[in-house]
């Protein structure tokens, strides 16, 4: 094991331990595969967080996880994609519009 400090302090004096683990990277491979597959940004923590927490209000004893899943990612991307209110009417209508069942 090598006798090595790494300099890796942070702005507010704790341990950067993204910047200790690629100076050690060498010296530890294994170490270093299994931190780039486990570390975890804040931004991502951030979004973690919120996906359950849109889950948790959601949630349902009687809801298929299936549904949970779609309706939790319908509410985060209602930001990115929003129709006009005729394509979604002509979409409904291309899908359900003469649609009996024999």
């Amino acid at each position: 094991m090598p006798d090595f400090q790494p300099d890796c302090p942070s702005e507010d004096g704790l341990l950067n331990e993204f910047k200790m683990m690629w100076e050690l990277r060498e010296s530890f491979p294994l170490h270093f595969t299994v931190f780039k597959q486990t570390a975890c940004q804040v931004s991502q923590e951030a979004n973690v967080e919120q996906v359950f927490s849109r889950a948790g209000l959601l949630a349902d004893p009687n809801l298929l996880p299936s549904h949970l899943s779609t309706l939790v990612m319908v509410g985060f991307n209602k930001n990115a994609f929003k129709p006009q209110i005729a394509a979604i009417k002509d979409k409904y209508y291309e899908m359900f519009r003469n649609k009996t069942k024999s």
